[in-house]
């Protein structure tokens, strides 16, 4: 009668015997038993309607508390073996049934029986039947061994059915438990689960999985362990292989995307999945290497751990997969992040780097290396050679000069990875060196040049070590090479040249260097001349460190050159500059040689800018040579041509301020002696700096104002009308250089001078009024005022009577017209006093229109 039944009928007495199932009477669960096993016999389209739910059930009556259910319970699983048609099956129901009956004892023995047996026929619905309680069973045990063999056998059962669609009803038991194996702590059942699911879209195809996407998407965005967001990562990368090329190709931008995602959760994840990706998909993913490299080396430098550990693991793979088949893709990405500026990058690339050229040489590259010295490696001339033919001799020095140049990293754990790489690939340091050496220097000259301040350093260490240890070996090669390196058109690499032979100079000694002199000078002067500043520069430097080997000849060979250049149009920029820059590092070695050609009268407009110029650079070093500087400058203030006044002025001015509190001691005597000095200009430009000076330094000059005041006023009879309002304007400033409350102090001092001037005055004009041309100018008492105000104000008894006496003084020895600016700002004060002998003068001029 079972057999007859349509699938209609199966649909009208199926609930009705399995609602006899759970009746108390143990007869009706026998008889629903019975009938449940009869169905069996159905037809195979009502069978593979109806077994997915009777079997379970059946099983479940196996441990039912009477024993004539569990006999019928029994009979009914034979019979739905005996209509098994798949003879592999067939051959194994006994044992299927037994585990079924009793899965604690038969399950783990069942799963390697499926296992050990080759399939040649296909799995019908009975078969599936018995299978899937088992599996379901295997998936959800604590075993890893167990597990993992029922997600083997899971993803083997799609291929194997007669008809894919039978598995559909057991996809909603079996797809919960695959995922939750799939994120097993265990990465070898992780493994077998990824692989179960890739083989299931294969079998089923996607529409069956709608939802398995977005949840692997979403649980390796997730913030939960790494091992589940690894899981998901593997089963993604399965899944995408059997989805195809069209469907990796749409998704991957979001994957890309999501490398840089805020979330480091996430980056961690999507990086994950690179390092999948290449076992699931082969050539496909190789094709997009280029567009997934970016992001790999991105996260070579996060800031999260776990984000760069993902990040390198994908390296190593990619590697693994496509060191021969993309080694022109590969390779310049890696040799890109060997030169970066973050540290971890580095590291990074020389470790895949490594990888690379292990694979390339066929070696592991897990050699352990002992020992410091560099002349032997662990590799053999064969991988050497494997190396070569493979890269190419021009691409294998690059690679080599490349992981030589890091072996000096600043990062010890880059230097240790490079020193690693080195060792295992390189047979012969010092044979090596000698055929890379062309290709390394073009390296480190580059390096030395590069904007990256670490990177100058790791090629400088790279340079200076490379000389140490090979000396005399090595520097008939490098010096020509450095040498030869000032002819290139890009200054960066002449600048890089210039950093090269500051570090070979500074590396290596004395007595090496003295046989390449003859190389080196030239080298430098010529790069002292340079057209562009930032070279000139760097050759100072280098000048400095020449100076320690090769001391006056140094000076003797190069200095010269510079001083004629300077005579020449066309190069007296560049020449001027380039002794700025040895003037800066050697100061006191060069400044002898160079003054007095410079100071030589009559002093050209040229002259005196480099002068000014020079006192830029050297600074304090100048103190010692003001008396041979100074009074050149000033004379040529003087000068009939303007443009001579004009930058020996803004020499002059720049040479009084780098003077330090040293040097001043030397400085101010020199001041003074050119304002007492017979020549009218000497004495007028003396005075013009002695103002500029007290009023632009940053320098305490409170203490050098009294002799300076007292000088600049006797300066104001002076016969030169234009030194005494220089003079004037000189006293101004030193006057308000001194903090107010110390004025008074210097009543007496402003007294005697102004006795002074007028007495020399007098002796000058006999018989007529003496009055100090000084003070005849518009606002001449302005600057005089202060003094006497503060001694008025705050002074004592006696300070008080001093500053009286003192104006009545200054306004002996003033003119009407000067008095007249005055008299009314200064009546309060003045009728303050009791001094009576000036107030008539004072009344009279406060009268007068």
């Amino acid at each position: 009668m079972m057999s007859q039944l349509t699938g209609h009928g199966v649909k009208l007495v199926l609930p009705s015997l399995l609602k006899g199932l759970e009746d108390k009477a143990w007869r009706t669960k026998q008889s629903s038993v019975q009938l449940l096993g009869a169905m069996a016999y159905c037809a195979p389209q009502q069978l593979s309607q109806c077994l997915p739910k009777i079997v379970p059930k059946l099983t479940e009556v196996l441990t039912d508390t009477h024993p004539k259910v569990q006999a019928a319970g029994q009979t009914a699983l034979q019979q739905v073996g005996s209509v098994i048609k798949n003879p592999e099956i067939n051959a194994l129901v006994p044992i299927l049934l037994s585990a079924l009956t009793d899965p604690n004892d038969h399950t783990k023995h069942s799963l390697d029986i499926l296992l050990q047996t080759t399939f040649i026929n296909s799995i019908d619905a009975p078969s599936l039947a018995l299978l899937v309680p088992i599996v379901h069973r295997g998936l959800r045990e604590r075993g890893v061994d167990t597990k993992k063999k029922a997600a083997q056998i899971v993803g083997n059962m799609s291929s194997l059915v007669t008809e894919p669609m039978d598995m559909i009803p057991y996809i909603g038991l079996l797809l919960p438990e695959v995922k939750k194996v799939l994120v097993d702590p265990i990465p070898e059942v992780r493994g077998v689960a990824a692989r179960a699911l890739g083989s299931l879209i294969v079998g089923m195809g996607e529409q069956i999985f709608p939802d398995l996407v977005p949840w692997l998407l979403e649980t390796l965005k997730s913030d939960n362990s790494n091992v589940e967001r690894s899981g998901a990562a593997q089963g993604l990368s399965e899944v995408l292989a059997a989805l195809g090329k069209d469907y990796f190709d749409q998704i991957l931008p979001d994957i890309i995307r999501n490398c840089s995602h805020q979330k480091a959760s996430v980056r961690d994840g999507h990086l994950t999945l690179f390092r999948y990706l290449p076992r699931s998909m082969g050539a496909i993913f190789q094709n997009h290497l280029q567009a997934v490299l970016p992001a790999i080396l991105d996260g070579l430098a996060d800031e999260n751990e776990s984000v760069r550990d993902a990040a390198l693991s994908a390296g190593h793979i990619f590697v693994e997969y496509y060191a021969t088949t993309s080694l022109p893709l590969l390779l310049p990405a890696i040799e890109d992040g060997i030169f970066s500026d973050n540290w971890r990058i580095r590291q990074s690339s020389v470790e895949l780097l490594g990888d690379l050229l292990f694979k390339v040489a066929g070696t592991s590259g897990k050699a352990i290396l002992e020992g410091g010295s560099d002349d032997e490696g662990a590799s053999t001339e064969a991988q050497g050679r494997a190396i070569v033919e493979v890269l190419g001799r021009v691409k294998r020095n690059e690679v080599l000069a490349a992981v030589y140049m890091v072996r000096s990293d600043v990062s010890l754990t880059v230097r240790q990875a490079a020193v690693h790489v080195w060792k295992t690939i390189v047979a012969n340091t010092p044979r090596t060196l000698k055929e890379i050496m062309p290709v390394l220097m073009d390296t480190l000259i580059s390096s030395l040049a590069s904007s990256s301040s670490e990177r100058r350093q790791v090629a400088g260490r790279a340079l200076g070590e490379l000389v140490r240890k090979l000396g005399e070996r090595v520097l008939p090669s490098i010096i020509p090479i450095l040498s030869q390196g000032l002819k290139d058109p890009n200054a960066s690499r002449r600048q890089g040249v210039c950093i090269g032979l500051s570090e070979v100079m500074g590396s290596a000694g004395k007595h090496q260097l003295l046989s390449f002199m003859g190389e080196l000078i030239p080298t430098i002067r010529t790069a002292l001349c340079d057209s562009t500043q930032e070279v000139r520069e760097s050759a100072g430097l280098a000048f400095s460190t020449l100076y320690k080997s090769a001391g006056l000849q140094a000076i003797d060979e190069i200095v010269p050159t510079l001083l004629r250049a300077m005579e020449d149009d066309e190069t007296s920029a560049t020449a001027l500059d380039g002794l700025k820059q040895i003037l800066s590092v050697r100061t006191a070695a060069i400044l002898p040689h160079i003054l007095p050609k410079l100071v030589q009268p009559p002093l050209s407009s040229f002259n005196a800018h480099a002068l000014g110029a020079l006192a830029e650079v050297a600074g304090p070093g100048l103190s010692s040579h003001i008396g041979t500087i100074l009074p050149t400058l000033i004379l040529a203030m003087d000068d009939e041509d303007v443009d001579v006044q004009s930058t020996a002025k803004k020499a002059a001015e720049t040479i009084v301020l780098v003077i330090d509190d040293e040097g001043v001691e030397t400085l101010i005597p020199e001041l003074l002696r050119g304002v007492n000095d017979n020549q009218a200009s000497m004495r007028r430009g003396a005075a013009y700096l002695i103002g500029f000076l007290f009023k632009n330094s940053k320098l305490y000059l409170a203490d050098e104002a009294p002799d300076m005041m007292s000088t600049l006023i006797t300066l104001l009879s002076d016969t030169d009308n234009a030194t005494v309002l220089a003079a004037w304007e000189a006293f101004s400033r030193v006057v308000g250089s001194v903090p107010k409350e110390q004025l008074p102090t210097h009543i007496k001092l402003v007294r005697d001078a102004i006795s002074t001037a007028r007495d020399k005055e007098r002796r000058r004009r006999k018989g007529v009024p003496v009055l100090l041309p000084g003070l005849c100018l518009p606002k001449a008492l302005q600057p005089f005022l202060p003094i006497f105000q503060q001694g008025l104000i705050s002074g004592s008894a006696e300070t008080k009577e001093q500053a009286a006496e003192g104006l009545g003084e200054l306004i002996d020895v003033t003119s009407e017209k000067t008095l007249r600016e005055v008299v009314v700002p200064i009546t309060g004060l003045l009728y303050a006093s009791w001094e009576t002998d000036f107030h008539g003068k004072l009344s009279q001029l406060s009268y007068q229109p």
